[in-house]
């Protein structure tokens, strides 16, 4: 994809019957990532993120607590308890054990989810504030700013702020505590 916006903004350049239409190209670049990081709705969802990864850290010290206790209890009385004790307390321990990682390789997945869903959805917003600063602005192109797709650009085409202002005026959509659009009240 991006090979491809390559080979055509190098067309329309250098296509001869379009050296007129050159003069009134107007090209600029937005670096995603960084509108993404710097944007209120950006920081936001990190904070949140953040808040979330601790609490289910915490959740998950407590439950590898109880497995440590278990596996030092094992160790210290193993061999002073009778075999259906012993036996016992073994497969209470590889219970406990798996439940933990279990639990562990669910929580990893759930944040990871969490993730791409809140992200994707401020990148959605953020595109569509793109779009109306290109229509706006009666831009020809406007391209990824990152270092894969735009090897240089002059800091005069560079619209990454410009988008983070018109995001951060607009305000995001997206409720961070549940990662989905705020439900509207109905009207009477």
């Amino acid at each position: 994809m991006r090979r491809i916006c390559t080979y055509v903004l190098a067309g329309l350049l250098c296509i001869p019957s379009l050296a007129a239409a050159q003069n009134s190209l107007k090209i600029g670049y937005v670096d995603l990532q960084r509108a993404l990081n710097e944007s209120v709705a950006g920081k936001r969802a990190k904070e949140d993120f953040k808040a979330e990864l601790e609490r289910m850290e915490q959740k998950l010290e407590s439950r590898k607590k109880e497995v440590e206790r278990l596996r030092e209890e094992l160790e210290k009385k193993g061999l002073l308890l009778r075999e259906e004790e012993r036996e016992t307390l073994e497969r209470d321990y590889r219970q406990k054990l798996r439940d933990f990682e279990r639990l562990y390789k669910d929580s990893q997945q759930e944040l990871q989810i969490k993730d791409r869903e809140l992200t994707g959805r401020i990148l959605e917003e953020l595109r569509m504030v793109l779009q109306e600063i290109g229509e706006q602005g009666n831009y020809t192109l406007i391209l990824e700013g990152n270092n894969t797709v735009v090897l240089y650009g002059s800091k005069a085409i560079d619209l990454t702020e410009t988008v983070i202002n018109a995001y951060n005026q607009k305000g995001s959509k997206i409720s961070f505590k549940t990662g989905a659009a705020p439900k509207t009240a109905a009207k009477n």
